[in-house]
C-alpha cells in the first residue's frame, strides 16, 4: 500500500511540535538541567553548527561559536520568552551575533599578522631612522629580537610600525582599526616590556 503524501500541514504540525519540545528543554535548562541540554544539543546542534560554518567557513571557529552559544544558552535560557519569538529564532540569534563577532576579531587579527609580516620583510632595510633600527645589529640586535618576540602580536606589531617602519600613531589607528589611544596603550605596555627584557 503506498505511502500518503506529506502535506503542509504535517510540516507545520511538526514544525509546532519542535518547537513545543525546544521550548520544553529551554524551560528545564533554565532550571539548570544538564539532561535537557544534553537533548538541546542532540536536537539542534548540527543545524545550529551548518548556520556557523555559512558564516565562517572554518570548522574549528564554527565549533567554538557552537559550544560558546550552548554556553550562553545555559547561562541565559530563563531569558527566553516563547511569546516573542520561536526557541530556534532566539537561539540562531545568539549564534549568529557570536559567530559574527568572531569573524570580526579574525579578520582584524589576520590584519594584524600580515601587517607585522609586512614589517617583518623590511627588517634590515634602511627605510627609516630609528632608534630601533639602530639595536637591529649585532649582538644587542639578537636581544632586541628575541625580546620582540615575546610580546603579543599587537604591541609588537605596534612597535614596529611606528619606531622602525616610521608609521604615527594615526596611521597605525587605521590600520589595525582600533582608536588612537589604544594604540598609545600598546606602545607603552610594549616599551616597558621591552626594557624589562633588555635589562633584566
Amino acid at each position: 500500500m503506498a505511502t500518503p503524501p506529506t502535506t503542509a500541514t504535517d510540516h507545520t504540525d511538526k514544525s509546532v511540535e519542535l518547537a513545543d519540545q525546544l521550548a520544553h528543554l529551554l524551560a528545564r535548562i533554565a532550571l539548570k538541567d544538564q539532561k535537557a541540554l544534553r537533548k538541546l544539543y542532540d536536537t539542534v546542534g548540527s543545524r545550529l553548527n551548518g548556520i556557523a560554518m555559512k558564516i565562517l567557513w572554518d570548522n574549528d571557529l564554527s565549533n567554538d561559536v557552537l559550544q560558546e552559544t550552548f554556553l550562553q544558552i545555559w547561562h541565559n535560557a530563563g531569558e527566553y520568552r516563547r511569546d516573542q519569538s520561536e526557541p530556534m529564532t532566539w537561539m540562531t540569534s545568539l549564534l549568529r551575533y557570536r559567530a559574527l563577532d568572531k569573524l570580526r576579531m579574525e579578520q582584524r587579527e589576520q590584519r594584524r599578522r600580515d601587517q607585522y609580516e609586512m614589517v617583518q620583510d623590511i627588517l634590515g632595510e634602511n627605510v627609516v631612522a630609528s632608534p630601533i633600527k639602530g639595536l637591529l645589529q649585532g649582538e644587542v640586535g639578537s636581544q632586541l629580537q628575541r625580546c620582540l618576540d615575546v610580546l603579543d602580536v599587537a604591541n609588537r606589531n605596534a612597535i614596529l610600525m611606528a619606531y622602525y617602519y616610521g608609521y604615527s600613531r594615526e596611521d597605525i589607528a587605521v590600520h589595525v582599526a582600533q582608536p588612537v589611544n589604544t594604540i598609545k596603550s600598546w606602545l607603552k605596555r610594549g616599551l616597558a616590556r621591552l626594557a624589562q627584557c633588555l635589562n633584566p
